[in-house]
């Protein structure tokens, strides 16, 4: 189970929302999608002028423009030159329809953005990158001297409605969760303009894939970099997925769920792929796919492009962050508590306190956790340059029937810590029941559903000993549950060993997260 805070008070609360949205359907019939009325800073100065320090292999070697492909030959978060980018003062129209006019091309875009598709090996970023769509705003382009990489935020734009022709499979295009209602293929309770002015089956999510190809003979990190558009899980109460291949990744949901994206604009989102998953990239094609399937709340979302970097090198655009983690009931700081963020991992000290550094800039997702506490995320937003600081308030673990009801509505899934075992054994031991008893409950209120009860495990010991331990494990909660009254056929037993990590297994309170039994709801 796990807390997750937010760094931003909400500009309204839901009512205001619901009000403002009911108030934009009624508008499409007259005028469509209209622009946000949200105002925004201007984008920031050229990249130039942040204070990030590029590293010899990333610097520039000319005009973006003259590259054939910037991915290939030239770091692609360089700034367009004058010429590349002269036409780009213009802004959105004032009144976009439903299909907004989008230049053609797209201002703003050094060679080699406008490709869909990128693979490039050894190049000034990583020793494999691998990108799908077109780096150009969701087609609109971007200002004079902007780049994405930098982490500065876009400047609003029009709804887009409709998927943009040509572009790559599952960007560039509106798209709401599978678990919204529509009818006529209309989302039944719009929530904002995505919502309001795209329709089924348009919108349904779609996977984005990206060809990894032969990987490199050893692999020491990769990275994803999502440009996202409009994403509001915290003020709508959505709850998004991500999977890859089919496969959930935990730390990608928790960064997501903590957007508040409006405007719309987008952002750029650098998330650590943990080794425990790297399996996935070896089938040579992964498809990402977001999804909202359990909320039902309309929250309409877009993403640009995403990238996966193999083996990065040190990131051009940069930030650092101060950390401070605290026991929330007794406000004393807490020691050897983990944290971290795009792969930068730290301890603090006694006090509590720790400093991240050369942290790629953007929407930085920063993750804390302790021995026996929740852990919790916070998205700051930084762009190059920048110093920004994370506190946590760290709440000992606990689990109760209402909290297990709550996770389960919002994602599918719950995780439960209270479940123990003697060592190496698939035997529950006696302090197990106060979380037996609470799942029993849980299971019992939904008297005509299905469950599947799997066993995860940390990455100590081998692969197949940890795989065949969970399973048992997964057994043994099963065997218990219909010991007290609930039917074999409505369990299912699944062991994934060490292969689902929820945490970085390089640190204690990271294993002892991975050391779980997970509850999900199959309807």
């Amino acid at each position: 189970m796990r807390e997750i805070w937010n760094t931003e008070l909400l500009a309204s609360n839901v009512r205001a929302r619901w009000i403002l949205a009911a108030l934009f359907v009624a508008s499409l019939a007259l005028a469509g999608c209209a622009k946000s009325a949200q105002s925004t800073a201007a984008p920031s100065a050229s990249p130039t002028e942040i204070s990030a320090q590029a590293s010899p292999a990333e610097s520039p070697t000319g005009s973006p423009g003259t590259n054939a492909s910037p991915e290939s030959s030239a770091s692609p978060e360089s700034s367009a030159s004058s010429e590349s980018s002269a036409s780009t003062e213009e802004s959105p129209s004032e009144s976009p329809s439903p299909q907004p006019t989008i230049p053609t091309p797209p201002p703003g875009l050094p060679s080699g953005w406008e490709q869909e598709s990128v693979r490039t090996e050894n190049g000034p970023e990583a020793e494999l990158l691998v990108r799908t769509g077109a780096i150009d705003n969701l087609g609109f382009g971007w200002p004079a001297h902007f780049t994405p990489f930098s982490g500065e935020s876009t400047p609003p734009h029009a709804w887009i409605c409709t998927s943009r022709p040509g572009s790559a499979p599952g960007t560039d295009r509106s798209e709401l969760g599978t678990g919204v209602p529509t009818k006529d293929g209309v989302a039944v309770h719009p929530l904002e303009g995505y919502s309001g002015c795209s329709r089924r089956p348009d919108n349904l999510p779609q996977a984005i894939p990206l060809t990894i190809g032969s990987l490199p003979p050893k692999i020491h990190r990769v990275f994803f970099q999502l440009f996202l558009d409009d994403f509001q899980p915290v003020p709508l109460h959505s709850h998004f997925q991500i999977t890859l291949n089919g496969t959930r990744i935990p730390n990608f949901e928790d960064a997501v769920n903590q957007l508040d994206q409006t405007g719309p604009i987008g952002k750029l989102l650098t998330l650590e792929l943990l080794p425990e998953y790297w399996p996935i990239l070896k089938s040579g094609t992964v498809n990402l796919l977001i999804d909202d399937p359990t909320t039902g709340m309309a929250d309409g979302y877009a993403v640009n492009f995403v990238r996966v970097l193999v083996n990065p090198k040190p990131w051009r655009y940069a930030v650092s962050i101060s950390c401070n983690v605290i026991d929330a009931a007794t406000q004393k700081p807490i020691a050897k508590a983990d944290v971290s963020a795009a792969g930068v991992t730290v301890l603090t000290a006694n006090d509590g306190k720790c400093t991240l550094r050369n942290v790629p800039a953007g929407l930085v997702s920063v993750n804390a956790g302790a021995v026996g506490y929740d852990s919790a995320v916070q998205l700051l937003d930084l762009p190059a340059g920048q110093h920004g600081t994370a506190n946590f308030q760290l709440k000992r673990h606990k689990e109760t029937v209402a909290d297990l009801k709550r996770q389960i509505a919002q994602s599918g899934t719950v995780a439960i810590y209270g479940i123990h075992f003697n060592t190496a054994s698939a035997k529950l031991r006696p302090d197990s029941l106060p979380s037996l008893d609470e799942i029993l409950q849980v299971i019992k209120s939904e008297p005509s559903s299905h469950w599947i009860i799997a066993g995860h495990t940390d990455n100590q010991g081998g692969a197949e000993y940890n795989l065949g331990l969970s399973l048992a494990r997964a057994r043994s909660v099963v065997a218990w549950l219909t010991k007290h009254g609930v039917a074999a056929n409505r369990l299912t037993a699944k062991g994934y060993g060490l292969t689902r990590p929820v945490a970085d297994n390089s640190t204690e309170a990271g294993r002892a997260l991975n050391r779980r039994v997970e509850v999900s709801l199959q309807k």
